[in-house]
This record gives C-alpha cells, sequence and structure tokens, in this order.
C-alpha cells in the first residue's frame, strides 16, 4: 500500500533523530572498549531498564504474539509469561552478583569463575557460537518480520526491506556502541509503546469491529478471551502453565531469559552504576515487559480474528504478500495498515523503532562477544583500546550482513533449527543457576552438558521426531482414556505401506511448491496478472498437498477400521469423545457467561495416528500438546544426570580461583562453606561469617515470589479493566499494591554492597 507525504515525513524525522543520537554519543564511545560495549559502567536504572524493554520489544514479537492469540487465544502467552520468574530470580539473586564480578561480558565470567584450558575453551567457543551463529540467527528472525512488514506496508522485495530497516541501525550502533543504542532504546520505546496503544484503538474502531464491548462480546472472539487454561482437562493445563512454570524457567537457556541472567541482560547489569541501580534496571524492565505491554498486541491480534477470520481473507486483500510469508502472524501488520495518513507514518515508525532497538542490542552484545572474549583474549592480547573500538565496529556491521544472508535465504523453513536451538539449552539451566552458589561445578560441567544437551536435541528433533515422540506416551496409561488401540499385524503392515506412498507423494509435491514460490517472485515484477496467474498456480499446488496429508492419514483413520469387527468400538469411543468435549465446552461457556450452550454435533474433532510395533494407535488431538513438554523433559532428565556426573568426576577448579571468585562476588551459602574453612585452615581469611551467617537467600527468594506476585496481579488487573471487570481489576491492583509494599520492606533487608574503584566491596 502507498504512504501518504506526511507519512514519509515522519519516517524521515524518525530516522535522522536516531541517527543524530548515535552521531553525539559516539564522541565518548570510542575512548575504550568498557565506553563502547558498557557505557563506562555509568548508566541509571531508569535508562537501563527501557533500554531493556526496547531490546526485547523487536517488530517480531507483536507478530508473534498475534499468531498465539489467532491459534490458540490469550492463554498461548503463558509460553513466556513463564519466564517472569526467571526475571524475578535474576532481579532479587543475581543482578548484585553480575555488577559484583566486574566483568566486561558474561563469558568472561568462564575465567573468573572456573581455571585452567577448559575455562579457556569453553569462553573462546561461545564468544563465536553465541555471538555470530546464534546471535544472527535470532536476528534474522526478527529481520523476517520486517521483510513480512515491508511487504505488506511498502509492497518491496525482501532485500530492499532488509537493506532499508538495518541501515539506520547500523550506523548508530557502529558510531556510538551501547550507550548510542540505550539512549536510542529510549527514545524507540517511546515511539514504539505509543504506536501499540494507538494502534490497538484504531483495531478496535474498525467497522467490522465496532468498538471494545462488541469485540469482547463476537462469537470468533469469545473463546480465546481466557488468560487460563482450562483446568478441567489436563492435556490443556499441563502443558500450557506446568510445565513452563514448574520446569522451562530454571532448566532452559535462552538470550533474553537466560536463568541467572546473562547475554544482552546481563550487559546492562554489567552497565550500570552499581548494585541498586543495576536491581533497579531488571526490576524495571520486568513490570513492564510483563505487566504493561502485551495487551494493546493481544488486542489487535483479537480484532484481527474479526476482520481477518483466515488467512485466505488476507490473501485476498494483500495479493502481493510472498506465498512463503503467509501465516496466522503477518495479520499484525495487515491491521496496521488500517491506518490512516500520519498516523499510519507513526505507527510504521514504531514497528521499525522495535526492530532497531532489538537489533541494536544484539549487534552491540555480539560484537562484545567476538571482540573482548575472542579476538583480545586469543587473537591480540596486547591490542590497544582503539583498537578494539574499531574491531567492534567493523564486527558491528559484518554481524548485520550475516543476520540479513540468513533472513533472505533458509529462515524461511527454520523451524526445525529452533526446535534443536531452543531443547539445545534444556538441562544446562540449572547449571547458570548454581555456578553461583556451589563451588563443585567446574569448566567440564559446563563443557559436556552443552555437548550433551546439543547430541539430545539432534536426537529428539532429526532422529525421534514429533510422531516418534508421541509413540513414547501414546500407550501410557495416564492417557488411555484418549486413545484406540488396534492389534493386528496384517492391519498394520497394509497401513505402513500405504502411509509410505503417501509420503513420497508429498515429499514431490512439497519441491514443486518451493518452485512455484521461485517461480511467483519472478511474475511480481511482470504485472498483476502475470502475478496472479502464478499465484493461482501456487494455491491449486497448495491444495493438492493438503489434500494428500489428509489422504496419508486414511490408511490410520478409515481403512484401519471400515470393516473390520472393531468398527463399533471405534465409533463408540468417538462417541465418548466428542461427549466430554461437548461437557468441557458447556462449561466454559457458563463460566463466560454465555446464554447459547454447544451441541454434541458441534464437537466434530480430527483424529490422529501413529504405529508402534504391532499396534495402530487412534488418539484425541489434544495428545499432540505433549510433545513439546516429552521432549523437553526427556532433555533436562538425560542432560542433568550427565551434567551431574561429569561434575563429580571431574576436578573442580583450583583453589586460588574460588577464593579469588569468593572475594570478589561474595556469594555466600552453605555451597561455599567448604571453600570459606579451607581457607582458613590455611591462614586465609575470605568470609568471617563462615559463607552462611549473613546469607540473605531466604529473604532474596521471599522477594522473587513478592515479585512475581506484583507483576502477575498488574498483568491481570490490566487485562480485567480492559475486559470491563472492574471489580476484579480494582481487587488484584489491591493485591499488586499489597505486594509491592511488602516487597520493598523485604527488599531492605537484604542489604546491597558499595562497590568500590577496585571493584571490591565495601
Amino acid at each position: 500500500m502507498a504512504l501518504a507525504g506526511i507519512d514519509w515525513l515522519i519516517l524521515v524525522v524518525f530516522f535522522a533523530a536516531i541517527i543524530a543520537i548515535g552521531l553525539i554519543v559516539s564522541k565518548t564511545a570510542g575512548r575504550s572498549s568498557a565506553e563502547f560495549f558498557l557505557g563506562g559502567r555509568s548508566m541509571p536504572w531508569w535508562l537501563l531498564g527501557v533500554s531493556m524493554v526496547a531490546c526485547t520489544f523487536s517488530c517480531d514479537t507483536p507478530n508473534l504474539v498475534t499468531g498465539m492469540v489467532r491459534g490458540g487465544g490469550v492463554v498461548a502467552n503463558w509460553g513466556w509469561w513463564a519466564f517472569l520468574i526467571t526475571g524475578m530470580v535474576t532481579v532479587f539473586i543475581y543482578a548484585q552478583l553480575w555488577r559484583r564480578s566486574r566483568v566486561m561480558t558474561d563469558l568472561e565470567f568462564y575465567e573468573l569463575r572456573y581455571s585452567g584450558k577448559s575455562a579457556a575453551f569453553i569462553r573462546g567457543f561461545r564468544s563465536l557460537y553465541l555471538g555470530i551463529f546464534f546471535n544472527c540467527l535470532i536476528m534474522g528472525t526478527v529481520t523476517l518480520a520486517a521483510i513480512k512488514i515491508g511487504q505488506v506496508i511498502f509492497d518491496v522485495k525482501p532485500w530492499v526491506a532488509v537493506v532499508l530497516g538495518s541501515a539506520g541501525v547500523v550506523i548508530y550502533a557502529t558510531a556510538g556502541g551501547i550507550k548510542s543504542c540505550i539512549w536510542a532504546d529510549f527514545f524507540q520505546y517511546s515511539v514504539a509503546m505509543f504506536g501499540a496503544v494507538y494502534a490497538a484503538v484504531v483495531a478496535c474502531n474498525q467497522p467490522e469491529v465496532g468498538g471494545l464491548n462488541a469485540l469482547l462480546a463476537h462469537p470468533e472472539v469469545v473463546g480465546k478471551l481466557s488468560w487460563m487454561p482450562d483446568f478441567s482437562n489436563w492435556l490443556a493445563w499441563v502443558p500450557l502453565l506446568l510445565i513452563p512454570v514448574a520446569v522451562q524457567w530454571w532448566s532452559v537457556w535462552y538470550p533474553g531469559a537466560e536463568p541467572g541472567g546473562g547475554g544482552y541482560i546481563a550487559q546492562r547489569m554489567l552497565s550500570a552504576k552499581d548494585e541498586k541501580n543495576a536491581i533497579g534496571a531488571t526490576l524495571f524492565f520486568n513490570f513492564m515487559h510483563y505487566a504493561m505491554r502485551p495487551w494493546p498486541w493481544i488486542i489487535v491480534a483479537l480484532a484481527s480474528i474479526v476482520v481477518y477470520p483466515s488467512l485466505e481473507s488476507i490473501k485476498s486483500e494483500f495479493p502481493g504478500i510472498d506465498p512463503t510469508y503467509l501465516r496466522h502472524d503477518i495479520a499484525y501488520p495487515v491491521m496496521i495498515s488500517k491506518l490512516g495518513p500520519g498516523l499510519l507514518g507513526l505507527v510504521v515508525a514504531s514497528l521499525i523503532a522495535a526492530y532497531m532497538s532489538t537489533i541494536g542490542t544484539h549487534l552491540n552484545w555480539g560484537s562484545s562477544y567476538v571482540v573482548n572474549d575472542w579476538y583480545k583474549r586469543f587473537m591480540k592480547p596486547n591490542a590497544s583500546e582503539k583498537e578494539l573500538v574499531l574491531a567492534g565496529r567493523v564486527c558491528t556491521v559484518m554481524l548485520m550482513l550475516v543476520a540479513g544472508f540468513f533472513a533472505l535465504t533458509f529462515l524461511e523453513d527454520a523451524n526445525q533449527a529452533f526446535e534443536i536451538l531452543l531443547l539445545s539449552g534444556a538441562g544446562t539451566g540449572a547449571i547458570y543457576l548454581l555456578r553461583w552458589f556451589w563451588w563443585r561445578i567446574n569448566a567440564w560441567t559446563e563443557i559436556i552438558a552443552m555437548v550433551a544437551a546439543t547430541i539430545v536435541a539432534f536426537w529428539i528433533v532429526l532422529g525421534v521426531g514429533d510422531k516418534g515422540t508421541i509413540k513414547w506416551y501414546v500407550d501410557s496409561p495416564v492417557v488411555r482414556d484418549q486413545v484406540f488401540a488396534i492389534k493386528d499385524v496384517e492391519t498394520v503392515n497394509t497401513v505402513v505401506a500405504e502411509q509410505r506412498q503417501y509420503q513420497r507423494q508429498i515429499d514431490q509435491v512439497d519441491a514443486e511448491l518451493e518452485t512455484l514460490v521461485a517461480a511467483w517472485r519472478k511474475a511480481k515484477d511482470q504485472g498483476s496478472d502475470a502475478r496472479d496467474a502464478a499465484r493461482a498456480r501456487y494455491d491449486v499446488k497448495l491444495q493438492e498437498l493438503e489434500r494428500l496429508r489428509t489422504a496419508a492419514s486414511a490408511p490410520v483413520l478409515v481403512e484401519a477400521i471400515e470393516g473390520r469387527p472393531w468398527q463399533e468400538d471405534y465409533e463408540a469411543f468417538c462417541e465418548y469423545q466428542k461427549q466430554c468435549e461437548f461437557e468441557r465446552e458447556n462449561k466454559r461457556r457458563a463460566r463466560l457467561g454465555l446464554v447459547e450452550a454447544a451441541t454434541v454435533d458441534e464437537m466434530a474433532m480430527t483424529f490422529d495416528g501413529v504405529v508402534k510395533g504391532n499396534t495402530i494407535y487412534i488418539f484425541h488431538p489434544a495428545l499432540n500438546n505433549l510433545k513439546f513438554s516429552v521432549q523437553l523433559l526427556v532433555c533436562v532428565g538425560i542432560v542433568t544426570v550427565v551434567w551431574l556426573a561429569a561434575t563429580f568426576l571431574t576436578r573442580p577448579a583450583d583453589k586460588q580461583t574460588l577464593r579469588n571468585f569468593y572475594r570478589q562476588c561474595h556469594p555466600g551459602g552453605p555451597g561455599w562453606r567448604k571453600v570459606v574453612l579451607d581457607a582458613r585452615a590455611e591462614g586465609v581469611e575470605i568470609d568471617r561469617t563462615d559463607a552462611v551467617g549473613d546469607w540473605k537467600m531466604p529473604y532474596q527468594i521471599l522477594c522473587v515470589f513478592l515479585g512475581c506476585v506484583v507483576i502477575y496481579s498488574s498483568l491481570f488487573a490490566v487485562g480485567n479493566f480492559i475486559y470491563g471487570n472492574l471489580v476484579w481489576g480494582f481487587v488484584l491492583s489491591g493485591v499488586a499494591l499489597a505486594a509491592t509494599i511488602l516487597l520493598f520492606k523485604t527488599l531492605g533487608r537484604i542489604g546491597i554492597e558499595t562497590m568500590t574503584e577496585e571493584g571490591g566491596s565495601a
């Protein structure tokens, strides 16, 4: 769609302001590597807090939330809301420890905490793996969202969207380092948040929606409003709520939600003036990130269900969207296109701001790893400060080029890669929590855990796969009432043979689809008629693929049933499942105050099936919800056993390294008592309280709990006010206020150490 002149003027002013910030700050950024990567360790809490929120406010996040809400409802957001626990643990336990460490990057921590060649190896390896490969993969996905926005709003080619989106951020991130990123984040977050709120207002006022009250009462929206799962069905709430809250937050490592802090969050904490500012920054970040920010996106997502109920409706209005990028998450930029002149430019600027803040953070973070933890540590230890700053600037540009390449090539089909990356961090999170408080953990603990997690992740994703994972639990007693089993060797052999035949056809059509996408992209430059004809050919082939995938399940769901002795039992099983769904649906409608009841006939569902051994298992589709949870638990279990064994079978760090680390960071706790007492026996005093006398962990854990109460209460108070539930909104606001008072009273008992110039504590 075309932007008006006022829209282009707003975008030009926005870019000029961002670049000006970078150029102004660049005057001090080149003094030293500490200035370029940590802002001279002089940043205040409020500025760092806003920067943390801004760098997680990427332009792909509204798209992600929109896809979640359209697919699974508001409750699907628990997939990331659960990470609040990680954030609170970082705030009240680890923020002050990171600030005391005085390291340049969180990877430098390895040679502060561990000793020997193993410590150097893991620091060097992770500097390249995280700083280049993993970091560029994340930036590539963010850039992919920018491509989708560019296609909807500007109707430009993917490479043009990448160049235009990255040019400004590369300029200010290269010139001013982290300080320009942080100040730019402050400006960008203000623009981005205003744009998100206004987009929600406009979305509600679309003619098809008819206002907020009409939106919340719309039949297609009502079923997606709940932010809590259906507790009457454990297949719904266990994977959606229990696993994230009980396991995922502490067991999985992922940038931005690292157990114990790390990555660019640690970089911001290390940039703080002191411990108080580090704690204040992370607390402010978590409040804004979880309690305030999600609702504008959720409202736009709900409105998009009314305006564009299907992908077909989006495609019909925006025929220029690349077929590869047509997914439910594109509904957010599509809704943004509804804005009028001037306001459209402002909201587009807000999306660009979100993109630039995230990319700028990742560019500086990644270059800090490459320069400080690889170049300076292993390549040129005697490099001057000016040389390190120059290396950081060159690295910043190179990282953006790699990320752009990723976004334009293989990332359109990166689901499998991201499953591997997520699972490759499963089971290692506990190490990052415990390494501060247990002297026995060493570099080999982390190395072996990293190797084990990667091997297990590849095995699960590429070897076992989703169907294989289902086979692990489909015959479990806990899901017996959701499964219909057929034990017949002849039927099994027939089904397997036919499924293989269908799979060969599916693979062939998949390959043909890729060719047709390439043809569509070429035809797009030849006019609308050629483009539409190419798109029609693609749609026909896509429908053929969908028919084949449906037919591939026929051997299990039809031929294994029809005319067989067990057909009557199977039909009774289906009726039982429909009746259960019917009862659950009416209970849900009653909770929502809906007058119209459901009927059994509305409860139609598509069953799935797998073959395991000599048995065919036909099961309720809800069993698919357990796949990732089971994969996660298996990975966490195996990796935890492996790293615990490695910890006890390998030597700890040498005693001098352990003592120096304890003096520097003073973590305290019974996990360090042996080190403290052994040092005293040799005439060296590192803690007169035997590591436990002044340990504040009980108060810190209480602060974690109270912090979660404050933020979750605030999150759902805002939601209740939006939904019109004023009583619950005020009740939850009162809970949040009371918990806040208790939180700050408890926080005063923890005590915050004052840093000296030498890096110790007074």
